[in-house]
């Protein structure tokens, strides 16, 4: 191995181990106690070595909310692709995004965090526009299985479903948000994101019907 590869690969371990204490803490003390200077103490770096991967202690967190969305991409890509109609669709979206913030519970947190303008202030411009790229990509899946709907929409006129998905995107990010807010109880989440779901497809059963008459 060469001088430049062996570099790059302890650049890689030291921006994975900076982002592996970086999650430690926030789980731990939330956002606005976790200073740079902990986690330079943490793992024994220089304030120096941080900032020589990241500019800010908000970077650190928005390429953690990225790293995030990769996965929650791939589980709706997943049941978009598996599912055999809207209604399957829908319970397997429900089924993989609880599953994903079971196991990813600072998501939340972190989604809100990133949306902050302040916060976005410290952020660079290329890494929150692969952030936005990630939840379009959400975005899709749910509109391709919005798409396998016995109602049928117009061919060349996505709109209709682009508006459904985001009503679904809001709805799930925004129970969320509430749960985090402690405005509602986590053992309510279930519930009401499968009620949120249950009106959309109900909603899209009336349309089949009034499509039928």
């Amino acid at each position: 191995m060469g001088i430049r590869e062996r570099k790059l690969r302890e650049y890689a371990k030291r921006k994975s181990l900076i982002l592996d204490t970086a999650r430690r803490f926030f789980r731990r003390r939330g956002f606005a106690s976790v200073t740079i200077d902990d986690i330079a103490a943490q793992i024994e770096f220089s304030k120096g070595t941080i900032y020589s991967h990241f500019a800010s202690k908000e970077e650190i967190f928005a390429q953690i909310l990225l790293e995030h969305l990769d996965k929650l991409t791939a589980v709706l890509g997943q049941a978009a692709a598996s599912c055999s109609g809207v209604e399957d669709g829908m319970r397997r979206a429900l089924e993989a995004y609880l599953n994903f913030y079971e196991h990813n519970g600072d998501y939340g947190q972190l989604m809100f965090f990133v949306d902050e303008p302040s916060h976005q202030a410290n952020i660079p411009e290329k890494l929150l526009n692969e952030i936005r790229r990630r939840k379009l990509a959400c975005l899709g899946h749910l509109q391709s299985i919005l798409k396998k709907s016995r109602a049928g929409f117009p061919a060349g006129d996505g709109g209709e479903t682009k508006d459904l998905a985001l009503l679904l995107w809001g709805m799930l990010n925004g129970i969320l948000q509430l749960v985090e807010a402690k405005q509602i109880k986590r053992d309510d989440l279930d519930r009401l994101l499968a009620l949120g779901f249950e009106v959309v497809t109900g909603g899209l059963s009336n349309r089949t019907l009034k499509k039928e008459r």
